[in-house]
């Protein structure tokens, strides 16, 4: 086998490690999250406050478009992975 190809397939298999590790890390931070919003989840009961506050939402996304704007992810992107979840956490909050 070529040379050239060898270390092409080393280098590919080290990339998608890099990515496997990366997607591990996202999923534990959003499983954080989620911890979080179900205590947030509690504290809205007790005061009967309701799960969704539309200005706090809206401040989130335009905050979240504004930072990852910097790492050249598009608007739409953003708002995507931010809307769903939001309704995942709305979903925890009934």
């Amino acid at each position: 086998m070529n040379i050239y190809i060898m270390q092409n397939k080393e280098l590919l298999q080290n990339f998608r490690e890099q990515i496997d590790t990366l997607d591990r890390e996202v999923l534990y931070l959003l499983s954080r999250r989620f911890t979080i919003v179900n205590e947030i989840w509690k504290l809205k009961k007790q005061e009967n406050i309701p799960p969704l506050q539309e200005d706090r939402w809206n401040e989130v996304l335009e905050n979240k478009i504004e930072v990852w704007t910097e790492f050249w992810l598009k608007k739409e992107f953003i708002e995507d992975i931010w809307n769903r979840i939001h309704k995942e956490a709305l979903e925890i909050e009934k």
